[in-house]
């Protein structure tokens, strides 16, 4: 399996290889060690992009199973207007979701947040501040941000939660050092709707239903108008086509908070 520590092992061993090439006269140069280096490094940044590769840190991003089932979340909220909107149509349709809750966007939705949590909803953390320079921040930085994101959804619902999906589901070395020991569940995604880059109602859903597959864990946005407006008609389809939407942590059975 191709992973960040294999890549790595690899690397070094290439680089003691030229070195003793050019010990023994072979014709090694300078631009040579600049090639590998430079395919070192374009492989790792570029691997931190696909969170379901694995090639850094495992994450949970579908469920093995033989089951028509799929699981949906929601990123980048809460927003007071329209997530309270979506949690009515979730409700009207008896249907269940997680939101990964960005922790700056906490204080003023703590009703939401309870909401949520009293409707049956899974909350996980999606970072403290949802920074651009999030992956560029240091380990000790990254933990800090997870104690904030942690501490703002326990306040809101006196849970501790331990769903948490990377911002933009990038997963980098510094990461993986943040959370390491952490007891945290890092949830990726297999069915991505990209309704933040295009905010089509109908390109939307039938993305979704195009990739649908078992065990599936669809990512959309609750922050986003027209991924909220197409969920009667994915709840409708999905059920056409036999699937049942189910709780994240009965889809990958793991625990969503602290015991």
């Amino acid at each position: 399996m191709l992973t960040f520590r294999n890549t790595t092992f690899v690397f070094f061993i290439l680089l003691l290889t030229l070195n003793i090439l050019g010990m023994f006269g072979f014709p090694v140069h300078y631009y040579h060690y600049i090639l590998l280096i430079a395919l070192y490094l374009a492989l790792s940044v570029s691997m931190s992009f696909f969170i379901r590769s694995g090639y850094h840190m495992k994450a949970l991003c579908n469920a093995n199973t033989e089951e028509k089932v799929v699981s949906i979340s929601f990123d980048d909220g809460p927003d007071g207007e329209l997530t309270s909107k979506l949690l009515d149509q979730l409700k009207d349709n008896g249907i269940p979701a997680t939101f990964f809750c960005i922790g700056r966007k906490i204080k003023g939705n703590e009703g939401l947040l309870k909401r949520m949590n009293s409707e049956g909803h899974l909350i996980g953390m999606h970072s403290y501040s949802h920074s651009n320079w999030f992956d560029l921040f240091s380990p000790g930085c990254m933990r800090k941000e997870l104690e904030r994101n942690s501490q703002a959804v326990f306040e809101a619902t006196g849970k501790k939660p331990l769903l948490f999906r990377p911002p933009y589901g990038v997963i980098n070395p510094m990461l993986k050092r943040a959370l390491h020991g952490s007891g945290l569940h890092v949830i990726g995604f297999s069915n991505r709707a990209w309704d933040t880059s295009n905010r089509n109602k109908e390109f939307i859903l039938a993305r979704i239903m195009k990739n649908l597959k078992l065990g599936d864990i669809i990512l959309l946005h609750d922050t986003v108008p027209e991924s909220i407006e197409v969920i009667n008609n994915l709840v409708e389809q999905t059920k056409q086509a036999g699937y049942r939407i189910v709780p994240l942590d009965k889809l990958l059975n793991i625990h969503a908070y602290e015991v």
